[in-house]
């Protein structure tokens, strides 16, 4: 029976590739089913639901996917349940839903392993259903290596697992280098090509991006790192710094190097990004004072003010006052010299040459 199911994603790595890898194995597995994926931003979910599904297009599809981001709001599982019964599944990984996912948990897929991510949580539930065996050996392989690095980025084990194969920690920096070195229409195109090939042929292939991307990243982190400031926040010491690219890697490096602060805050101009050294949950922080969420050691949340207009708001007053105290400082001074045998001689000379020119 041909399905048509609406996935609803996050729009990072994990997020697309999540919902890419079902269309990866869409030919062998899913030959009936087409899949119409909405990639959108951290914290959007429920209004995209709601918004979505007063679209009359909605119920022309039988099922909807949500992953890597869990609704926050009971009416918009509600009106999940109204419109689609039992034909609605998350796949999320986040801690700061983790609650609202145990409400629902007969329509939450679920994973075995102990620190997933979307992708790994997909993968899992794709090898429980029909016709998955019949992927050939060296597709699983092939993909099962792009899960496994998109997860160990995504949930910073690359970094933190002491156990991880050094290749693994290698693949997982590269392939979140390159999806964000594309702009974000370009992101489906490239999870799709990256999934039609192997990692070894697609590295070979992009081997000079790639060394170049690790050089631009190295310049762009010793550049930022030299701005950031230490701040008490919430009884607790953070380490902060301005930086739109490379946020969870200056996050890391930012830890490392101010062994004091508890947490890092990366602040872009609309979003904010939280590292923790786990003695503070970032992911509660996020979620308390900015509706944002994630894990307790690493977690993103967006603000309501754009810090570039802010800090351009912030130039134009300075440069006002700068200009008033110049003029007020010219002025004075002039009245100073007034007051002097020659300011007197030179007052005296610009009458003179007033009457002359007139």
């Amino acid at each position: 029976m041909p399905r048509t199911i609406k996935v609803f994603s996050h729009n990072d790595l994990d997020g697309f590739g999540a919902p890419y890898l079902l269309k990866a194995v869409q030919p062998t597995m899913f030959s009936e089913t087409t899949f119409e994926i909405e990639p959108i931003g951290a914290g959007r979910i429920d209004d995209a639901l709601a918004q979505w599904l007063r679209d009359p297009a909605a119920s022309q599809c039988t099922d909807v996917y949500i992953m890597d981001m869990t609704p926050d709001n009971d009416y918009t599982i509600q009106q999940l349940d109204r419109y689609f019964a039992n034909h609605w599944l998350i796949f999320d990984h986040h801690d700061s839903e983790a609650e609202m996912r145990q409400k629902y948990r007969q329509n939450v897929v679920t994973s075995s392993i102990e620190n997933p991510s979307a992708v790994s949580i997909v993968w899992e539930w794709l090898q429980s259903q029909d016709h998955f065996d019949q992927l050939a050996s060296a597709r699983q392989t092939s993909l099962a290596e792009y899960v496994e690095a998109i997860r160990a980025y995504d949930t910073w084990d690359w970094q933190n697992d002491p156990d991880m194969a050094a290749e693994v920690r290698q693949m997982a920096d590269e392939l979140d280098q390159l999806f964000w070195f594309y702009p974000l229409d370009y992101s489906a195109a490239f999870i799709e090509q990256l999934l039609a090939t192997d990692w070894a042929t697609y590295r070979h292939q992009n081997e000079l991006l790639i060394t170049t991307l690790n050089e631009r990243r190295s310049q762009y982190l010793k550049h930022h790192l030299k701005d950031v400031v230490e701040a008490r926040l919430d009884g607790h010491t953070w380490a902060i710094v301005y930086a739109n690219d490379y946020k969870s890697e200056i996050g890391h490096q930012v830890l490392k190097d101010h062994p004091d602060a508890q947490a890092a805050m990366v602040v872009s101009p609309k979003s904010i990004s939280f590292r923790s050294n786990g003695e503070l949950d970032v992911a509660a922080f996020a979620e308390k004072y900015f509706h944002g969420g994630g894990h307790e050691a690493a977690a993103g949340a967006r603000i309501d003010f754009n810090l570039i207009e802010v800090g351009e708001k912030a130039l134009v007053e300075f440069v006002r006052d700068t200009v008033e105290n110049h003029q007020e400082e010219v002025e004075a001074t002039n009245e100073t010299l007034a007051d002097t045998p020659m300011g007197a001689q030179l007052a005296k000379l610009a009458e003179q040459l007033k009457k002359q020119s007139n």
